[in-house]
């Protein structure tokens, strides 16, 4: 390419991207079979960075490092995006995703030596959005079992290490805790652990909750909610989660629970586990 990306012997060999341009792809062997409908803004550095990839787009400079992103893949999920400089050191991303479910967004995280390497694993994990920044951060994530969204959490270096090790065991969320040197929540394996480990994960765990009993709530032809109830209320949650995760004051977070509550009309539904939650 004129930019400089893909120069060299095998950069990019055999390989299928529908834009490349930065440079990217720098580095030996990189982007050697790799599937991408992207690959731009210098991203993709380094001996063996992002070989054998499968990704939606990998940008922002992510992918930097010697084996960064090698075979990074979700096979059961949805193409992952690698944005905002993820994925930055020695064998960051380094087969992430490991024939289970990772992502699809991978935003400012896994930026450290071995960081988020095999997040997914052979089990599920979430979106990772500012989160798993340190050496070994995140590293083996998810081991089989099942984890949600993790959100300004795990930072640090050793954080998060093998959550939610074994099939049985999942971990509804990580949301603004677990960061060092407060909480490193290594191998927990359920959200009883997680909240043991870092009692500030609470409020992650019950959101995460939440959403998943308005999905359900949402297919179900016998639900006390409404249409509307239902819609209004899963955005008041989806946006009380956003403000988690930015650190926000418990105040603004108990404002929206707050919300929340009135937009699905709980005042008479008392005996509903959602409405319960949300009075926790």
């Amino acid at each position: 390419a004129k930019d400089g990306s893909c120069d060299g012997n095998f950069e990019c060999g055999h390989a299928q991207i529908g834009e490349v341009s930065g440079p990217s792809c720098v580095g030996g062997v990189s982007c050697y079979d790799a599937y991408a409908q992207s690959i731009t803004n210098s991203s993709c550095t380094g001996l063996l960075a992002c070989y054998n990839v499968l990704a939606q787009s990998i940008t922002d400079s992510s992918c930097i490092g010697e084996q960064a992103c090698r075979s990074l893949v979700s096979y059961y999920g949805e193409t992952p995006n690698v944005s905002s400089g993820s994925c930055v050191g020695y064998r960051a991303c380094y087969y992430a995703g490991f024939y289970g479910v990772l992502g699809p967004s991978i935003s400012a995280s896994c930026k450290g030596d071995d960081s988020c390497h095999y997040a997914g694993y052979s089990g599920s994990v979430g979106d990772l959005v500012d989160s798993c920044n340190g050496d070994s951060a995140c590293q083996y994530m998810g081991y089989a079992g099942s984890v949600g969204n993790v959100m300004n959490g795990c930072n640090g270096d050793g954080t998060c290490q093998s959550v939610a090790y074994e099939a049985t065991q999942s971990v509804s969320a990580i949301v603004d805790c677990c960061n060092a040197p407060d909480g490193f929540c290594a191998g927990v394996e359920s959200n009883d652990g997680l909240v043991a480990a870092d009692p500030t994960c609470k409020a992650g765990v019950n959101l995460a909750d939440t959403l998943a009993l308005i999905e359900e709530e949402s297919e179900s032809d016998t639900s006390p909610f409404t249409e509307k109830q239902l819609c209004y209320g899963k955005t008041a949650v989806e946006n009380t989660v956003a403000s988690l995760s930015k650190g926000h004051s418990t105040a603004a977070v108990r404002y929206g629970v707050n919300k929340a509550f009135e937009d699905l009309g709980c005042d008479d539904k008392s005996d509903s586990e959602i409405c319960e939650i949300l009075q926790l």
